[in-house]
């Protein structure tokens, strides 16, 4: 039985949604409502969702930013875009960064039933079998030598600046844009495969590096880009960034973004770990040599994080601070770290509106990797701590105050009395009227 969330700031969007999917014979356990992004996501850290829906233009959190929340907590999650007329640009984007269908309102029922059949078919047979890759995964069209030839040694600044534009041109279309990122990929290969075997003769291995680059290739196959293998099963992807995103205040977590739908799908087609190391977004040419020594850097340190698998330079240069730290140190800056992000969400749980990517912000670190700390060092994730206060916060003005439960729910940050009751309901097991019956 499935799980499905409507996002949409529509209620009789939402309602027909879901009358439409609880009264087809799909095998829908139960369908949840959310008005907004925020109530969303407290739905998706509450139950277990197999599929959301999100309309594109909502207040205080579009569709494109719930997206990016939502690979921030599980990059495996079907989403399908809920579009009017004129927001196909919006919706392409969204596909771009892993939302796997769009729908334009109004929506046919047939249609809408025959998109939810077939994504949570999808879902099902991926959770059951790997991907044959020894038989179903061609050999990639990037085995050109010399092209490889060339990347490798442009990014290591070895070719002469008289014969980078020349390069530059037999490389084509594909870097014809002025703004790159470089994200390195290292895989680990002791292990994979559909059985999750040792791999040991080398014709194993190179089927199965192949078969990764293979599947690297095919997830960014909507961004301009290039992969080319370094040493090591390393591979180096060079992303070309479009300038409306590298404007984007949000650029760094769609790198990040990229780096999880990497990640996740070598994990789901091949069942291959990696590491993933994130450069900036620098323009030009001359700057690959730069983004090069950034991804590898970053690689690196995340290959000393060892339950962390991707790492992005600028956290490095913020936990750094240009300094040589010791690992004994490091451990000490990443505990100040999550102390003052503590500090932070005990001082501003109350705001309506708050969001990870604001919490992260104030401590000048990405939220994949303020995620990552938290939970290492409070043993919780981040949102589950909003919410615990926030309930803790409602249950004392619910026992010691006479004030009703919309001025409460206002009060501690949530939209509405009625998700305020929800989630509530949903973390003390009991309802707001049985715990002022009871006072305890």
């Amino acid at each position: 039985m499935y799980n499905i969330l409507i996002v949409d700031d529509e209620p009789m969007i939402c309602k027909g949604i879901a009358a439409i999917l609880t009264q087809s014979k799909l095998n829908i356990s139960e369908v949840f409502i959310a008005y907004n992004g925020f109530e969303a996501l407290d739905f998706i850290h509450l139950e277990k969702i197999d599929l959301v829906f999100t309309d594109i233009q909502m207040e205080k959190m579009n569709g494109i930013e719930l997206i990016e929340n939502l690979f921030m907590e599980d990059p495996s999650l079907p989403v399908v875009i809920l579009s009017a007329h004129g927001e196909f640009e919006y919706a392409q984007k969204a596909i771009r960064f892993g939302a796997k269908e769009y729908l334009v309102k109004p929506i046919t029922p047939d249609h809408l039933v025959s998109v939810v059949g077939t994504l949570l078919s999808e879902k099902e047979s991926k959770s059951h079998h790997w991907v044959n890759w020894e038989g179903q995964l061609a050999l990639p069209e990037y085995s050109n030598l010399e092209q490889n030839y060339y990347l490798n040694e442009l990014v290591t600044g070895s070719i002469h600046e008289s014969d980078v534009a020349s390069i530059v041109e037999k490389l084509g279309s594909r870097v014809s844009g002025k703004y790159f990122s470089m994200l390195m990929i290292k895989l680990s290969l002791d292990r994979g495969g559909i059985h999750d075997e040792e791999i040991i003769a080398m014709k194993d291995r190179s089927l199965l590096k192949y078969a990764s680059l293979n599947i690297i290739d095919e997830t960014v196959n909507q961004w301009n880009h290039f992969v080319f293998n370094n040493h090591n099963s390393t591979f180096s992807l060079l992303l070309q960034v479009t300038e409306e995103e590298n404007r984007d205040l949000l650029r760094m977590n769609q790198l990040l973004m990229v780096a999880q739908m990497i990640h996740n799908n070598l994990h789901k087609y091949v069942n291959v770990k990696c590491h993933i190391g994130i450069s900036r977004i620098r323009e030009g040419v001359t700057q690959w040599p730069v983004i090069y020594k950034e991804a590898l850097e970053s690689l690196n340190w995340s290959d000393t994080n060892k339950g962390h698998y991707m790492s992005y330079i600028g956290d490095i240069d913020s936990v750094m601070n240009d300094q040589s730290l010791t690992h004994t140190q490091i451990d000490e800056v990443n505990h100040r770290v999550v102390l003052e992000t503590k500090a932070y969400i005990e001082s501003h749980f109350c705001n309506k509106g708050l969001k990870l990517q604001v919490i992260a912000d104030s401590v000048h670190l990405s939220p994949n990797y303020l995620s990552y700390l938290f939970k290492k060092v409070m043993g919780v994730n981040i949102w589950d701590y909003v919410t615990k206060l926030r309930m803790e916060e409602g249950r004392r003005l619910i026992l010691m105050t006479d004030k009703r439960r919309y001025e409460i729910s206002e009060e501690i940050g949530y939209e509405s009395p009625e998700h305020f009751s929800k989630i509530f309901k949903k973390h003390f097991g009991i309802n707001i009227s049985e715990l002022k019956s009871t006072g305890q």
